[in-house]
Formats: C-alpha cells, sequence, structure tokens
C-alpha cells in the first residue's frame, strides 16, 4: 500500500532545474533552491530557525491518491511567500512510508525465523507482517518550490494518482502558517511513530492530517473531486481514529511554542531595556568627562586671554608722542 516511491533524483533536476531559477530563496524548508526532501521532524527543525514560516501562509491542501495497485495516499500542501507582492508558492508533498533502514532489518530478522514468509514479503512488496517485528513509519516533506513543477514530479514519483479532495482558506478562514502546520505533522508523527499494515499506514497519516487541520483551522472549503479515501481494492481500510486526540495533542505544543516565544521576547525586550540603561550611564559619564574637558579648555582660553590683557596693561607699548 504506503510504499517508499524512489526516483531519479539527478535525472529529475536535470529536467525541471531552470523552472528554479528565478523563484525566491530565502526560506529554508519552503522558498529555497530545488527540491528538498526531510523527514517530519528535520522539516519542522529547518524552519524553526527563522521566523519567515511564520508569515508564510497556507492556502490550499490537496488529498490525492495513487490509482496502481498500491493506491498510496499523500497530501500536498501550497504555501503564499512571506512577502505579498512574491507570487510564488511552495507546494509541500507530504506522506507516510515504511523506514527502508527498519524493513531491512525486520526482513533480516524474519528470515531466521520465518524464512518462507520473509521471501514473500521481500519479493512482493518489502513489507512484511506487522506481528514479525516493528517497523517504524517514514513520515516525509518533499518541498517543491515552483507551483508549476508540482505535476512532473508526481508522474515522475507515482506515475497514476487523481485527486480526491482540496481544501481552500478563503479571506475569512484562519490560515495556518508553516510553522504551525510543520508543529502539526511533528505532532501527528509522534503520535504513533510506527507504522502498522492495518491501522497506521499511509491512509491513516493523509487521514489525519486532513481531519485535524479541518478541526484546528475552520472556516475552509473542502470540495470532493473522487471517491475513494481511505479504501484499497474498493473496500474501506480501517484506520485508527486519532483526530481528537492530535488535535488536543496539537494545541498543547502550540501553547507552549507561543509561551516560549513570548519568554524570548521579554527576555530580548530586558536586554534591550538594560543595554538602554547601561548606554545612558555611559553617555552621561561620556557626557560629564567631555563637560569636564571643555571646561578645562573654555577656563584656558578664558585664562590665556586675562593673562594677555593684563600682560599689555602691565608692560605697555612705546608711545608714539
Amino acid at each position: 500500500m504506503a510504499l517508499k516511491y524512489g526516483f531519479s533524483i539527478r535525472g529529475f533536476f536535470a529536467s525541471i532545474f531552470r523552472l528554479f531559477m528565478e523563484l525566491p530563496t530565502d526560506v529554508p524548508g519552503l522558498f529555497e533552491t530545488g527540491l528538498t526532501q526531510n523527514t517530519v521532524a528535520s522539516w519542522m527543525s529547518i524552519l524553526s530557525n527563522t521566523e519567515l514560516p511564520q508569515q508564510c501562509l497556507l492556502k490550499k491542501m490537496a488529498f490525492y491518491k495513487v490509482t496502481n495497485k498500491k493506491e498510496h495516499e499523500f497530501i500536498l500542501f501550497y504555501f503564499h511567500h512571506w512577502e505579498p507582492s512574491e507570487p510564488a508558492t511552495a507546494v509541500l508533498v507530504v506522506d507516510r512510508t515504511v523506514d527502508p533502514n527498519t524493513t531491512a532489518r525486520a526482513v533480516q530478522d524474519s528470515q531466521l525465523s520465518q524464512p518462507g514468509l520473509a521471501a514473500r514479503a521481500a519479493r512482493s512488496s518489502g513489507i512484511i507482517s506487522p506481528s514479525a517485528s516493528p517497523i517504524s513509519a517514514y513520515d516525509a516533506v518533499v518541498t517543491i518550490p515552483n507551483e508549476s513543477s508540482i505535476t512532473p514530479f508526481l508522474k515522475h514519483r507515482y506515475h497514476s494518482y487523481h485527486q480526491l479532495l482540496t481544501l481552500d482558506f478563503s479571506a475569512a478562514s484562519l490560515h495556518p502558517s508553516a510553522t504551525e502546520i510543520s508543529i502539526l505533522l511533528s505532532v501527528i508523527s509522534r503520535h504513533t511513530p510506527k507504522y502498522d499494515l492495518y491501522q497506521t499506514q499511509c491512509f491513516w497519516y493523509a487521514s489525519t492530517i486532513w481531519e485535524a487541520t479541518t478541526r484546528l483551522f475552520p472556516g475552509c472549503q473542502e470540495m470532493v473531486h473522487n471517491n475513494g479515501r481511505s479504501t484499497y481494492l474498493g473496500l474501506k481500510v480501517g484506520i485508527a481514529d486519532s483526530a481528537e486526540d492530535v488535535c488536543r495533542e496539537y494545541r498543547a505544543e502550540w501553547s507552549c511554542v507561543q509561551h516560549k516565544a513570548e519568554q524570548e521576547r521579554e527576555a530580548e525586550e530586558a536586554t534591550r531595556r538594560q543595554l538602554r540603561l547601561e548606554g545612558r550611564a555611559e553617555g552621561h559619564a561620556e557626557g560629564h568627562a567631555e563637560g569636564h574637558a571643555e571646561g578645562r579648555a573654555e577656563g584656558r582660553a578664558e585664562g590665556r586671554a586675562e593673562g594677555r590683557a593684563e600682560g599689555q596693561l602691565e608692560c605697555p607699548g612705546p608711545s608714539l608722542e
């Protein structure tokens, strides 16, 4: 179902690199040169290094399904650039697959306990039975800083797919920032970090992202384009109902983030106030010293003038008579 889709980075970059030449590259993780891929945790860390992602607002989401036998599901996010006059849009492709390192270890373990099962799994999909060994999920974010490049990328990576749902954020709706979405994705990944073939696979990840976003940021308009969400071979797939728990965890974490940011702002303001006070004290001392120096200079000038006048009185020049 949800497998890690490989593709030739070098070939793909060569075909679309020219499209990135005149795009803004001032927001790492969103607007930068070329296509990048990170884990959800790494992407959140990258965005936390600057305040600009907080100004990059979400304008649209889309729910996609691969139409080949895997029927993989994934989410697209469309973010505005932080500068209103800049028309660029960054597109993120977010999905859950199995961690290839964990899968390899699980297959090796199963070869010792269930050789036949492991061999069949390796030949078929690379995913063994969840009961054979724990499987870590690989939750990834692919950033494409050019909206016009998304179709070539999706065709190259998934080949055949269609759009199931879209979510548009109008002027009246609450627009989440890229920072908020990064925290939400991280909360979902940490909520259930293991890939379970029957409950917390790609269907669960995409559905939980969708449901949590609509609950946390109301006012957006959802449109259904095709049916088939969370289905495999036409049958509904059982997924864990985690949206309510995820929303609660997100609110708690976002509150902590805001509290930390407020503490940092207060600390910066306190530092600025202290520097102003120190600067005033230094300026006062410097001014006092300068005043003394100026007073001495004025005193010396006045003394010289008075001395010259007195000297002239004591030693008058020759009489003209």
